[in-house]
């Protein structure tokens, strides 16, 4: 062994593994803080797109409604979907603690979901919140070689994503169990010569009727 092969292998022999990994958790971290700075600088031109597309998922008179009428009593929708969205972003582009989150994206989904809205078009708007922040942030993702931090980043928009659903589907069965509640209170009273088997087998098929509706959704 040559003294240069000698001298490597002493190199080596020193080097500690863990010194790499020390290395690399630096590196992660320095990028991960800086895509946090870019998404908080883009907060309010992200906040105010994503509240105008959501505003626009509606039919166009409410949407124009909605995107003009500032006063929190008198747009009570655009107060709560306001109130949602600007703390759901702090959620995303931080540390998020699950049931804050959860309890944002119920005041956001729960209007949803008492509405005319298939599961896909309530659910839509997280998906166009993700198309939003990539047209603000990406130019500045590429510059700083932050592209590997930002595909992480969106798997958590995925993430809240799945959340949404299932508060869309638990705010969608109270509702119906709210509806067949109040269906089994009615009393049946006896008009215009019907009898009671008879408005028994009406109530049983609206309730039916109500089950395949909801399988529907």
């Amino acid at each position: 062994m040559n003294s240069s092969d000698s001298k490597l292998r002493q190199i080596f022999e020193q080097l500690n593994p863990l010194d790499f990994k020390h290395e690399e958790d630096s590196i992660r971290q320095a990028q991960e803080e800086k895509l946090r700075a870019i998404l908080h600088e883009k907060k309010g031109a992200v906040v105010e797109k994503w509240v105008k597309v959501i505003h626009n998922t509606y039919p166009p008179e409410t949407a124009q409604f909605l995107n003009s009428q500032k006063n929190r009593f008198a747009n009570p929708i655009g107060a709560s979907i306001s109130d949602s969205v600007w703390p759901l972003y702090d959620q995303l582009t931080g540390d998020p603690d699950p049931e804050t989150t959860k309890k944002h994206l119920d005041v956001l989904i729960r209007v949803r979901a008492v509405q005319d809205f298939t599961p896909a078009g309530a659910l839509n708007i997280m998906f166009e919140l993700k198309k939003i922040i990539r047209q603000e942030v990406l130019k500045d993702v590429l510059e700083h070689d932050l592209l590997e931090r930002f595909l992480e980043f969106e798997s958590k928009i995925d993430r809240f994503a799945l959340l949404a659903f299932d508060v869309f589907m638990e705010c969608r069965e109270k509702v119906w169990q709210i509806k067949r509640n109040d269906l089994l209170k009615r009393p049946y009273i006896l008009q215009g010569g019907m009898c009671p088997s008879y408005m028994l087998r009406r109530g049983k098929q609206h309730l039916e009727k109500m089950e395949k509706e909801k399988t529907q959704h």
